[in-house]
């Protein structure tokens, strides 16, 4: 004998908050298949992610890496004030 559930997706509201949260994937999995759902289903909130998405790729490539004697400054005056 089967027992067959018929799920019926919720009618949630998809906020901003949630789509930062879903696209650094710190969303829970019942939100997160809310939130794609919303994406897949809504133009303007999947074209509001998209921009997201741009931005985030945008940031993380515009990231630079200070100099080596930099880091070195910093790790000598780390080492000269860290507690022994």
């Amino acid at each position: 004998m089967a027992l067959w559930i018929k799920i019926t997706p919720m009618k949630s509201e998809c906020t901003l908050n949630d789509l930062v949260d879903y696209l650094y994937n710190e969303t829970q999995l019942l939100k997160t298949v809310e939130v794609q759902n919303t994406i897949d289903n809504n133009e303007e909130i999947n074209e509001i992610y998209q921009d997201m998405v741009a931005i985030s790729k945008a940031l993380d490539d515009s990231l630079i890496a200070p100099a080596a004697c930099v880091r070195e400054s910093i790790m000598n005056y780390a080492r000269l004030t860290a507690p022994f």
